[in-house]
């Protein structure tokens, strides 16, 4: 707990003062290390058979589809991820003595590329809309909310389980927690940038962005389970890894951007 108090305490401030204050490619910066740190982790969970330079071609085209979603235009997403596909085939045919592998293989570094390359980069979009920074506060602030609410609550009200066969330590009560949280910090960010805001799309998007951070958080924990791990790594003092940071984000960021170009 201590850990956990005091890393957060460090962090937060430090990432708040970054991204408001850096300069322009401080965001894309961080999301580019925090693709290669996760890509890192989830590689090493799914794939841990698999060589150094195996691995570092997953991350490698994680990072490159990051580069190419901020430095281009989304909609020209094509042309990247097909000839990612194809360079993983070329790869594995070269690479593997058994095909049989190959495939679930070349699968599973895909997916990692999508699931952190692509997913992540959405906080980057978010940053272009208008005005960008305000909403990349806003996720921040409200997934954090939902993060700290969901752990006090839990730790002391929680009783019933919310997903037991993904999530053993997941309760009700804990989402409740994160959910109020999540409206809070929201309801907090309206009051400092969006006065314009409808009070219902305040609490609508606290309520939606804990559900799906919910979701990516369920998702990592298969994965975790699958690889019969407790966190991703040790990176990060009291919270796990880069990828125990990042999980709900993955899922929260793309319905955030949507909901800023059609919803809002």
């Amino acid at each position: 707990m201590k850990k956990r108090v005091l890393t957060g305490a460090v962090t937060i401030p430090s990432l708040y003062l970054l991204i408001g204050y850096g300069p322009e490619p401080t965001l894309f910066i961080l999301v580019l290390i925090a693709v290669a740190l996760g890509s890192h982790e989830f590689y090493s969970l799914v794939l841990p058979e698999n060589k150094r330079h195996e691995k570092a071609i997953g991350i490698l085209l994680g990072m490159v589809l990051a580069s190419v979603i901020y430095f281009g235009n989304p909609s020209l997403l094509y042309a990247p991820l097909s000839f990612t596909i194809i360079f993983l085939s070329i790869t594995y045919m070269l690479k593997s003595t058994n095909f049989a592998l190959a495939i679930s293989k070349m699968a599973l570094t895909l997916f990692g590329i999508l699931y952190i390359g692509l997913l992540l980069s959405y906080v980057t979009l978010i940053d272009k809309t208008a005005p960008g920074k305000q909403w990349v506060f806003f996720l921040v602030s409200t997934v954090w909310a939902a993060d700290i609410g969901g752990f006090f609550i839990g730790s002391l009200l929680g009783r019933h389980k919310l997903f037991p066969k993904v999530s053993p330590n997941k309760t009700i009560e804990g989402l409740g927690g994160g959910v109020g949280g999540a409206i809070a910090a929201a309801l907090l960010c309206r009051k400092l940038f969006f006065s314009d805001l409808d009070v219902f799309h305040c609490i609508f998007l606290g309520f939606s962005l804990t559900l799906f951070g919910q979701m990516g958080d369920f998702t990592e924990s298969m994965i975790k389970r699958s690889a019969h791990v407790k966190d991703s790594s040790g990176l990060v003092p009291g919270h796990g890894g880069m990828l125990d940071r990042l999980d709900s984000f993955l899922f929260s960021a793309p319905f955030l951007y949507y909901y800023i170009r059609w919803g809002g």
